[in-house]
């Protein structure tokens, strides 16, 4: 089988890991940035190109990340990735569940329209709108529409001083979004979930005296048994966004579980640590088996 893998503006370990992964299992691999792919669109069909290389005959693409660019980049690759699709390569994470995901506003939306617990979030450009939600929230949290790993995410309980980061992200036309703060007892969930099944769980706590708990930011993972509770809430996530495979993180609120994140590029270094597993193992063989029925 041929297969494409593509990342960002360099290859993480979680990539290369997906490269060994499928050359192990003996399928032709080829792997790159996406803003390198090519394409063209002709009365005889549709070819890509991978640099120089033509991949029009590819049967999968594992897509880990758009990259950096401007709009108009962003959204030739986000076509070129949906052409692939009407093309006949089958796309893992599918293009659309894979850019929903990616945008913390459309996965609240969305997990909320299947009945799933989220967060209150609130969106808007107004500077002003914001601040009144800021006062109304007390205790919040700005998130970047489109981040991962944690970074550039903001606690507030001022809203004059958040205010001030207001105006700085509206002078780089960030929009806004808050989220009113979970109480927690100091960690959350990582559920990793692949097809309809759970292949790993785990607790991710916080570092002391910081409030998130990703791995990057300084949290550890930790293997601890999950309740089964928690690992449905997993499934279901992964289910109403639409993604093949995906890590959904979980916080245990007073008033019962919420939902966070549904990652369609999630990281499974430390996960792969804390449970004994081997995520791009299961994610590849998982996706071969849509081409093999």
């Amino acid at each position: 089988m041929k297969v494409l893998i593509l990342y960002g503006k360099v290859a993480s370990r979680n990539s290369e890991e997906l490269v060994e992964a499928a050359k192990e299992q003996g399928h032709e691999v080829i792997d790159g940035q996406t803003a390198e792919v090519s394409s063209e669109v002709s009365q005889n069909g549709s070819r890509f190109w991978a640099r120089d290389i033509e991949v029009s005959d590819f049967d999968l693409c594992f897509l880990r990340s758009f990259g950096p660019g401007s709009c108009e980049q962003l959204t030739r690759r986000i076509s070129m990735i949906e052409h692939m699709e009407v093309s006949g390569i089958r796309v893992v994470n599918p293009c659309y569940a894979f850019r929903r995901a990616r945008d913390k506003y459309a996965t609240q939306y969305t997990l909320l329209a299947a009945g799933l617990p989220v967060p209150t979030t609130y969106t808007s450009e107004s500077m002003a709108d914001a601040y009144r939600v800021s006062e109304q929230y007390g205790d919040f949290v700005y998130k970047p529409i489109l981040s991962s790993m944690g970074k550039g995410s903001l606690r507030f309980n001022d809203p004059d001083l958040a205010y001030n980061a207001y105006k700085m992200l509206d002078r780089y036309g960030q929009p806004l979004i808050l989220q009113k703060y979970v109480p927690n007892p100091g960690r959350d969930i990582r559920v990793f979930v692949i097809g309809d099944e759970v292949v790993g769980s785990a607790y991710k706590y916080r570092a002391e005296g910081k409030w998130k708990t990703n791995v990057a930011q300084g949290g550890r993972m930790v293997e601890e048994r999950v309740p089964d509770e928690m690992l449905e809430l997993g499934l279901k996530a992964t289910k109403a966004m639409g993604l093949d495979y995906s890590g959904v993180d979980i916080i245990e609120s007073p008033d019962g579980p919420v939902i966070l994140e549904v990652n369609g590029s999630p990281g499974w270094q430390a996960l792969n640590l804390a449970a004994n597993i081997k995520v791009a193992e299961e994610i590849v063989k998982h996706a071969v088996g849509f081409i093999h029925g």
